[in-house]
């Protein structure tokens, strides 16, 4: 289930649009989980009061996703998300998860904000030095940068914070519920896409006694499929060459393999590749693999899926 990160001056209305979100989710079947810093029993003012409190609190919403981030809901995180860096992180952990990620930025007027902020109880109201802070330290989201994309932009409507953001917020669940259900090839914008766990993100595990038979293995295979390509297309480029994520034996080029629920890898290649310079790739990448990401490789899926990515 994917990640829903909603990002926002404060007091823009992220919490109503965030409730409204989740209330559609429900209303289609599909169970969501709002993740807010009254949720981890943090209060607004003392959370975002120093440098020292503001980085503790991004940390402990941070911790409770990874938690509960995979399950069999949706996720949604409502706070400020103000600071891009923080949004990577974010988006990193979407990945390690092999989720889905996308982020909702309400955008609001400072100075509405500010009305609403005064207009709020005592004990809901941030201090006007913290909201200040926060106001003029937010980084706006850009859908050019892969931790803001795909981006929504949702404008509360009606001039007050209760107003449910209009067919904004239903076009963010219809784009959201089509970016779990249609296919990864999609080519649409703003569907969302599987992420998928890199070296990075991956967490370490423990090294089998056939761990480097299974890498090289993977790599040939791999390299058969692009000869295969290759030879298809009159030894001449072979343009677009698909792998399946899937055991050795069952990946081919184009057109072959298993169905999976994992989406195939793609390979563009303009020219004729020899291969002699694909045994001179593979030589390299198990040099690396073996080096540096030995304990990384779970099995030889992943070993396929990062030589793809090497070549």
């Amino acid at each position: 289930m994917p990640l829903v990160v909603l990002c926002g001056q404060p007091c823009s209305g992220k919490s109503t649009i965030g409730a409204k979100l989740a209330s559609l989710f429900q209303e289609t079947a599909l169970p969501a989980e709002l993740v807010d810093e009254p949720t981890l029993n943090l209060e607004r003012n003392a959370a975002y009061s120093s440098v020292v409190n503001e980085k503790n609190t991004r940390g402990k919403l941070r911790s409770h996703i990874e938690r509960v981030i995979g399950r069999k809901r949706v996720t949604i995180l409502d706070s400020v998300n103000n600071i891009k860096g923080y949004r990577y992180e974010l988006w990193c952990v979407a990945r390690a998860a092999g989720t889905r990620y996308c982020l909702v930025h309400v955008d609001t007027d400072t100075q509405v904000c500010a009305a609403w902020n005064s207009s709020r109880p005592e004990g809901e109201r941030y201090r006007q030095e913290i909201f200040d802070d926060l106001a003029g330290r937010f980084e706006r989201p850009d859908a050019k940068n892969r931790w803001d994309a795909p981006l929504f932009t949702v404008h509360p409507a009606g001039g007050s914070e209760d107003s449910e953001g209009g067919e904004g917020v239903d076009d963010v669940l219809a784009a959201i519920v089509r970016a779990m259900t249609e296919e990864q090839a999609n080519t649409q914008t703003r569907v969302a896409k599987d992420l998928t766990p890199t070296m990075a993100t991956t967490t370490a595990a423990l090294s089998a006694t056939n761990t480097l038979q299974e890498i090289d293995q993977a790599a040939q295979d791999v390299v058969n499929a692009i000869i295969e390509a290759q030879a298809a297309a009159m030894c001449g480029a072979a343009s677009l060459v698909r792998f399946a994520c899937a055991p050795a034996g069952t990946t081919g080029a184009s057109g072959t393999g298993t169905t999976s629920s994992t989406p195939p890898l793609e390979l563009e290649l303009r020219r004729h590749v020899t291969l002699a310079e694909l045994r001179r790739h593979k030589r390299s990448f198990l040099k690396l693999a073996t080096k540096i990401t030995f304990a990384r490789l779970h099995d030889a899926a992943a070993a396929r899926r990062m030589f793809v990515d090497y070549l």
